[in-house]
This record gives C-alpha cells, structure tokens and sequence, in this order.
C-alpha cells in the first residue's frame, strides 16, 4: 500500500482523535480543578499536547497525501523529520514542565481528595478510547512506514500507557486518602512516566536529527555496501568514495566509480540495477546511484 493511501489514513484518524480529546480536555480540567490531584495536572498538560499536535498531523497528512513528486525531488524524508521533531519538542516541554510539578509535590505533599473516586472512573472511560485508537493505529503503521506515522503509533502507546497508570494510581490515592503516603503516589507516578515518554522523544529526535543534517549511514551498513562493491570489482575500474544518508524510510546511497573507456552505458545501468536489488535485500527500501568519475 502507498504512503499516499497511510497520509491519508493517518489524517482521518487524527481528525477523530483531535475531536475526542476537546471534551477528554475539558474534563480532566474540570477533574484537576475539583480533586487537586498533581497526575491529572500532568494529563492536562498531555492533553493540551495531543490536541497541538494531533491539528498538526492533520495539516501535513493533507499537505504529504497529494504528489510531491516535483515539488521535492529528493522526496520528504526531511518534511517528515520536521514534523516528527516538532511533535516530539512538544511533548517534551509537557515532560519537562511536569517534572518540575512533580518534584515540587513530592518536597510539598497534599492530602488526596475523596473525588478521586468519580475521576478514576472517567479516566476509565478514557482507556477505552485509547485502547480503539492505539489499535487503529498500529494497524496504519503495519501497512505504511513513516516518520510521522511512527511518532504518532509511539504517542498513542503512550497515552494508553499513561491512562492505565493514570487509573491505577488515582485509585491507589483513593484507597490510601487517609494515609500519609497517599500524597505521594501522584508525583512519584507522574516522574516515572516522564522518564518513559522522555526516553522515547529523546530517541527519535535524535533519529530527525541525523536525517536533518544528513548524517552516513552505521559502520555495519556501510561494510554491506563495500562488500557488494568487492563482490562487483571487476565491473569498474576504480572505485572513489561512497555518500549515503538517511531520507525518511529510504535509503541512498551515492558510489562514484570510474570505468574503462570502451565501456557501454547499458553496463553501467546493469550494474547499477544489481547493487540496488542486493542493498534492498540487505538494507531494505535502498536508491543506489552510481556516479561516473574521470580517471
């Protein structure tokens, strides 16, 4: 399945998020006001998040679903960077923010609330929502490979994830109101989650950056290109440096080569057609160019 028909896809499903987490922002702000509970500050900040990025995904779904082929000629694996990047900034200035909370709570801890019990059961609610939209997105991520499409697979696990512990801590406060270390469940919780979620940002703006600043490609895939460069020597007569980067799920791959005088451009073409069919096989999805050099 193309990419075109997983843009398109992704932007539905963003669509039906972005109009589910308006009323879930509402009431978990109505719910932190009420219960005075820090996680549910934490989810207000996470939800606000979602629907930022969630009007995002949507712009550049629309903007990626159509034919770009002559407008980016070398493809939108740096469009797709941006946008993962930019999904990923926000949901670590959320993480940030709310380490911050949650530091301060754990110095100065508040009794729960008794209403802890009736916001254990929206965020009940919530689970199940989260649970239908991390399924139908899985499903997207398992027909199309994207940048985007893998943020936003990342981001609902791990609103799912946060819902749940969400719901068992908001009951674990409840059920302890009465005992001092029920003040401290809320912040303790909230910091293990950030560190989760902040893992995860971390590394795929770290993935971003390298496609960004075109980074080569790993030792070990490298070796794979001059093994195959070995394996065809006898097919060139001078071999002079290999260029490769990342572009989204593609990966290029750049050989500049010199040839014998009588050789034919059908030769050249041949071979350039075979170390793209044994780079894809070990690689993955691979464009190899092969560029002519002067003796």
């Amino acid at each position: 399945m193309s990419n075109k028909s997983g843009y398109s896809e992704q932007k539905n499903l963003s669509s039906i998020q972005l109009l589910a987490e308006v009323p879930t922002l509402i009431e978990t702000l109505l719910s932190a006001i009420f219960s005075s509970a820090l996680l549910l500050y934490v989810d207000l900040l996470d939800s606000l998040g979602y629907i930022i990025r969630y009007a995002l995904i949507i712009i550049l779904s629309k903007k990626l679903s159509k034919n770009l082929q002559y407008e980016y000629n070398y493809g939108i694996g740096k469009i797709e960077a941006i946008s993962s990047l930019l999904c990923d900034g926000i949901v670590l200035f959320g993480m940030f923010l709310t380490s911050c909370i949650s530091v301060y709570s754990i110095c100065f801890p508040s009794k729960p609330s008794d209403l802890l019990i009736g916001v254990a059961g929206f965020k009940l609610y919530d689970i199940i929502w989260d649970l239908a939209f991390f399924v139908k997105q899985r499903k997207i991520l398992k027909n199309h490979h994207s940048a985007i499409i893998e943020t936003n697979y990342a981001a609902a696990l791990g609103a799912l994830l946060f819902d749940v512990i969400a719901f068992v801590s908001l009951m674990a406060m409840w059920l302890l109101r009465n005992n001092p270390i029920g003040g401290y469940i809320s912040p303790v919780v909230s910091i293990f989650a950030v560190i989760y979620l902040t893992v995860g940002c971390i590394k795929r703006i770290k993935t971003s950056l390298n496609e960004l600043t075109d980074k080569t490609l790993p030792e070990d895939q490298q070796m794979k290109i001059l093994n195959i460069l070995t394996k065809h020597y006898n097919s060139y007569s001078q071999f002079h440096s290999i260029s490769s980067r990342k572009s989204g799920e593609v990966t290029m791959v750049d050989i500049h080569l010199s040839f014998e005088e009588d050789a034919r451009v059908e030769d050249v073409a041949d071979l350039q057609k075979q170390m793209q069919e044994e780079l894809n096989s070990q690689l993955g999805n691979c464009v190899v160019n092969i560029i002519v050099k002067n003796e």
